[in-house]
């Protein structure tokens, strides 16, 4: 039986990854990294301490914080995963995330959460 592995979580397990090779920094990205970081810290007073639900109202965890992903180009909210689904903080990005009603939601079955990986202290 083939199992389905969403678009999202590859992505995520790219974001989640180390950069391989660090190239010399310019005034250009030293200015993305700024806005990257400013738009993190704004989203942290929004998201923090706000629980994350996937499909069928399933509870993944608690946001923890937001942070600019390793390799500088996503914001990635950092959730408490339950227990019962592995335990741990994972790494969402930020994009996929959704506001329905007064919850914030992202797609996903328990299979597909369970099988982020960590991310990495």
């Amino acid at each position: 039986m083939q199992q389905h592995v969403p678009a999202w979580a590859c992505a995520l397990l790219m974001l989640t990854g180390e950069a391989s090779a660090q190239g010399a920094r310019t005034p250009l990205l030293d200015r993305a990294d700024a806005r990257m970081q400013i738009g993190a810290a704004s989203l942290v007073p929004t998201l923090r301490g706000r629980w994350l639900y996937a499909d069928h109202k399933l509870v993944v965890g608690r946001v923890q914080d937001v942070r600019v992903s390793a390799d500088g180009t996503t914001l990635v909210a950092v959730v408490a995963r339950r227990r019962w689904l592995g335990g741990g903080e994972i790494g969402m990005p930020v994009p996929l995330l959704r506001q329905a009603d007064n919850d914030l939601t992202v797609s996903g079955t328990r299979e597909t959460i369970r099988q982020i990986p960590l991310l990495r202290p």
